[in-house]
């Protein structure tokens, strides 16, 4: 009688051990992982200056200090959209970095974000064609391969804080981060 009762506890105490088991397993089964962060290699912003007399006169001081500030504000979307890992490449010691050529290098940006040690890289520019008609463009690639995962641009007018602003949280918004989610959410 008392090895019945023996077995019986003991199998009570196995499932019962099986069943806490599966309800601390419950909550995480049919769901899927949130993707971790994508490392992101964000190079500073870039003028191309195609106005009359621009390319010889360089950058202005207005220019450089706008530039710096659309710098903050890119990796600043960015890292609050919580796809991304950023890595700030503005100390990057490649030479197309340094010297504010990554648009014309043909990729060699994926070269030094995999040196960072990012998945992917982030270049941004604005086309300046006249004061009053500029672009907005960003290419992102994978840092492995040098493919190019995203290529986004809208126009904008007027050369001010507000116009390039608007431009750069458009384009995250609409062409990177809002796909980005939904594409995530159909995966699950």
């Amino acid at each position: 009688m008392r090895s019945r009762a023996f077995k019986m506890a003991s199998l009570a105490r196995i499932f019962a051990f099986g069943l806490f088991h599966w309800a601390l397993l419950a909550p995480s089964v049919g769901r899927a992982e949130t993707p971790r962060p994508i490392k992101l290699a964000v190079f500073d912003m870039e003028l191309d200056d195609f106005s009359a007399g621009g390319p010889l006169a360089g950058e202005s001081p207005a220019e450089t200090e706008r530039l710096q500030r659309m710098n903050r504000l890119v990796r600043d979307l960015l890292a609050r959209s919580g796809l991304f890992e950023i890595i700030d490449a503005s100390g990057s010691s490649h030479p197309m970095a340094k010297d504010h050529w990554l648009r014309k290098c043909n990729g060699c940006e994926a070269d030094a974000a995999r040196e960072l040690g990012a998945d992917m890289s982030f270049i941004g520019f604005f086309r300046k064609i006249s004061v009053m008609e500029q672009n907005l463009e960003f290419r992102i690639r994978d840092a492995k391969t040098g493919a190019l995962v995203n290529v986004s641009q809208t126009d904008l007018r007027n050369e001010t804080d507000e116009s390039w602003s608007r431009a750069l949280k458009f384009l995250i918004r609409y062409s990177l981060v809002e796909p980005e989610l939904a594409n995530r959410k159909n995966e699950r």
